[in-house]
């Protein structure tokens, strides 16, 4: 399994590390946050649901994960109750520096430029209490990028993930397999079709012998992963277990150069995409 150990003064990425992202479709950065950033992170969501209510709120929750429930909202209008079961907030990198200074932090920005060959550019973030519990899928379902396969995904580990508490489920290599084509020509997810795709999958993996792994972590630690990568998030198996979480996705900076307005400077060579929330 590939794995990179960063601290504060560790800058090295290794070419064979490089190489294993081609191979498997992922990297694993152990270590790479102190707890002081991510408890940042958490005292952050703390302080937003507390004061949720305020007029001048404008972000978004997606309620009660997949759950006849499911729905979202402005988060200024939930009760305290949502809190207590699966969601996601979306896009405080919009808002909060402090978000963006970590998912754009100097050394995560240097490893995902040569990921993705060019400058990275935050598109989206979505913070997590609890497990996704996310049925498998790839990215481009639902952001496919404009130049095939540039664009990655960052999710950061909040707190201790263990077993139970429905860590990530993600097949190593399957971003080789040959992307699905829905009946609109595209990646774009058609949710009648699914059947068809998982089909598909299904299929796939098991030609190419690919197993499902899970992946627990420590706070700090990092997951990486490519656009055409399949995961998932397992069940929670202790319904009370946190499973905090940032998931950041990226695109690349030279594909939006014509959107220049909305290309948001944080530092060198380290972009975010200023959009309005989502509806």
């Amino acid at each position: 399994m590939p794995q990179f150990s960063s601290g504060h003064n560790n800058t090295a990425l290794t070419a064979s590390l490089l190489e294993s992202w081609n191979e498997d479709g992922f990297l694993i950065l152990r270590n790479f946050f102190e707890p002081t950033v991510v408890a940042q992170i958490n005292r952050l969501v703390d302080h937003l649901w507390s004061s949720r209510t305020a007029d001048s709120n404008k972000l978004i929750i997606d309620t009660y994960l997949n759950s006849p429930q499911c729905k979202r909202v402005p988060f200024r209008s939930v009760t305290k109750e949502v809190r207590e079961s699966p969601y996601k907030l979306n896009d405080l990198y919009l808002e909060y520096d402090e978000v963006r200074h970590i998912v754009l932090h100097a050394e995560l920005t240097r490893i995902i430029s040569l990921l993705l060959q060019g400058t990275p550019l935050v598109i989206n973030t979505l913070n997590f209490e609890f497990g996704s519990q996310q049925d498998d899928h790839v990215d481009t379902f639902y952001m496919p990028p404009k130049k095939s396969n540039c664009m990655l995904a960052t999710w950061i580990a909040l707190e201790p993930i263990t077993a139970d508490s429905g860590p990530i489920r993600y097949y190593p290599k399957s971003h080789k397999i040959p992307p699905y084509l829905f009946s609109n020509g595209k990646t774009n997810a058609i949710a009648s079709e699914l059947p068809s795709f998982n089909n598909y999958m299904q299929r796939e993996l098991e030609e190419r012998n690919i197993e499902a792994k899970t992946f627990t972590a420590e706070s700090g630690d990092i997951f990486i992963w490519h656009a055409q990568l399949l995961h998932g998030g397992t069940p929670i198996m202790t319904p009370s277990k946190t499973r905090k979480s940032l998931v950041t996705h990226y695109f690349r900076k030279a594909e939006y150069r014509h959107l220049f307005w909305r290309l948001k400077k944080v530092h060198r060579n380290a972009y975010y995409y200023k959009r309005p929330h989502q509806s």
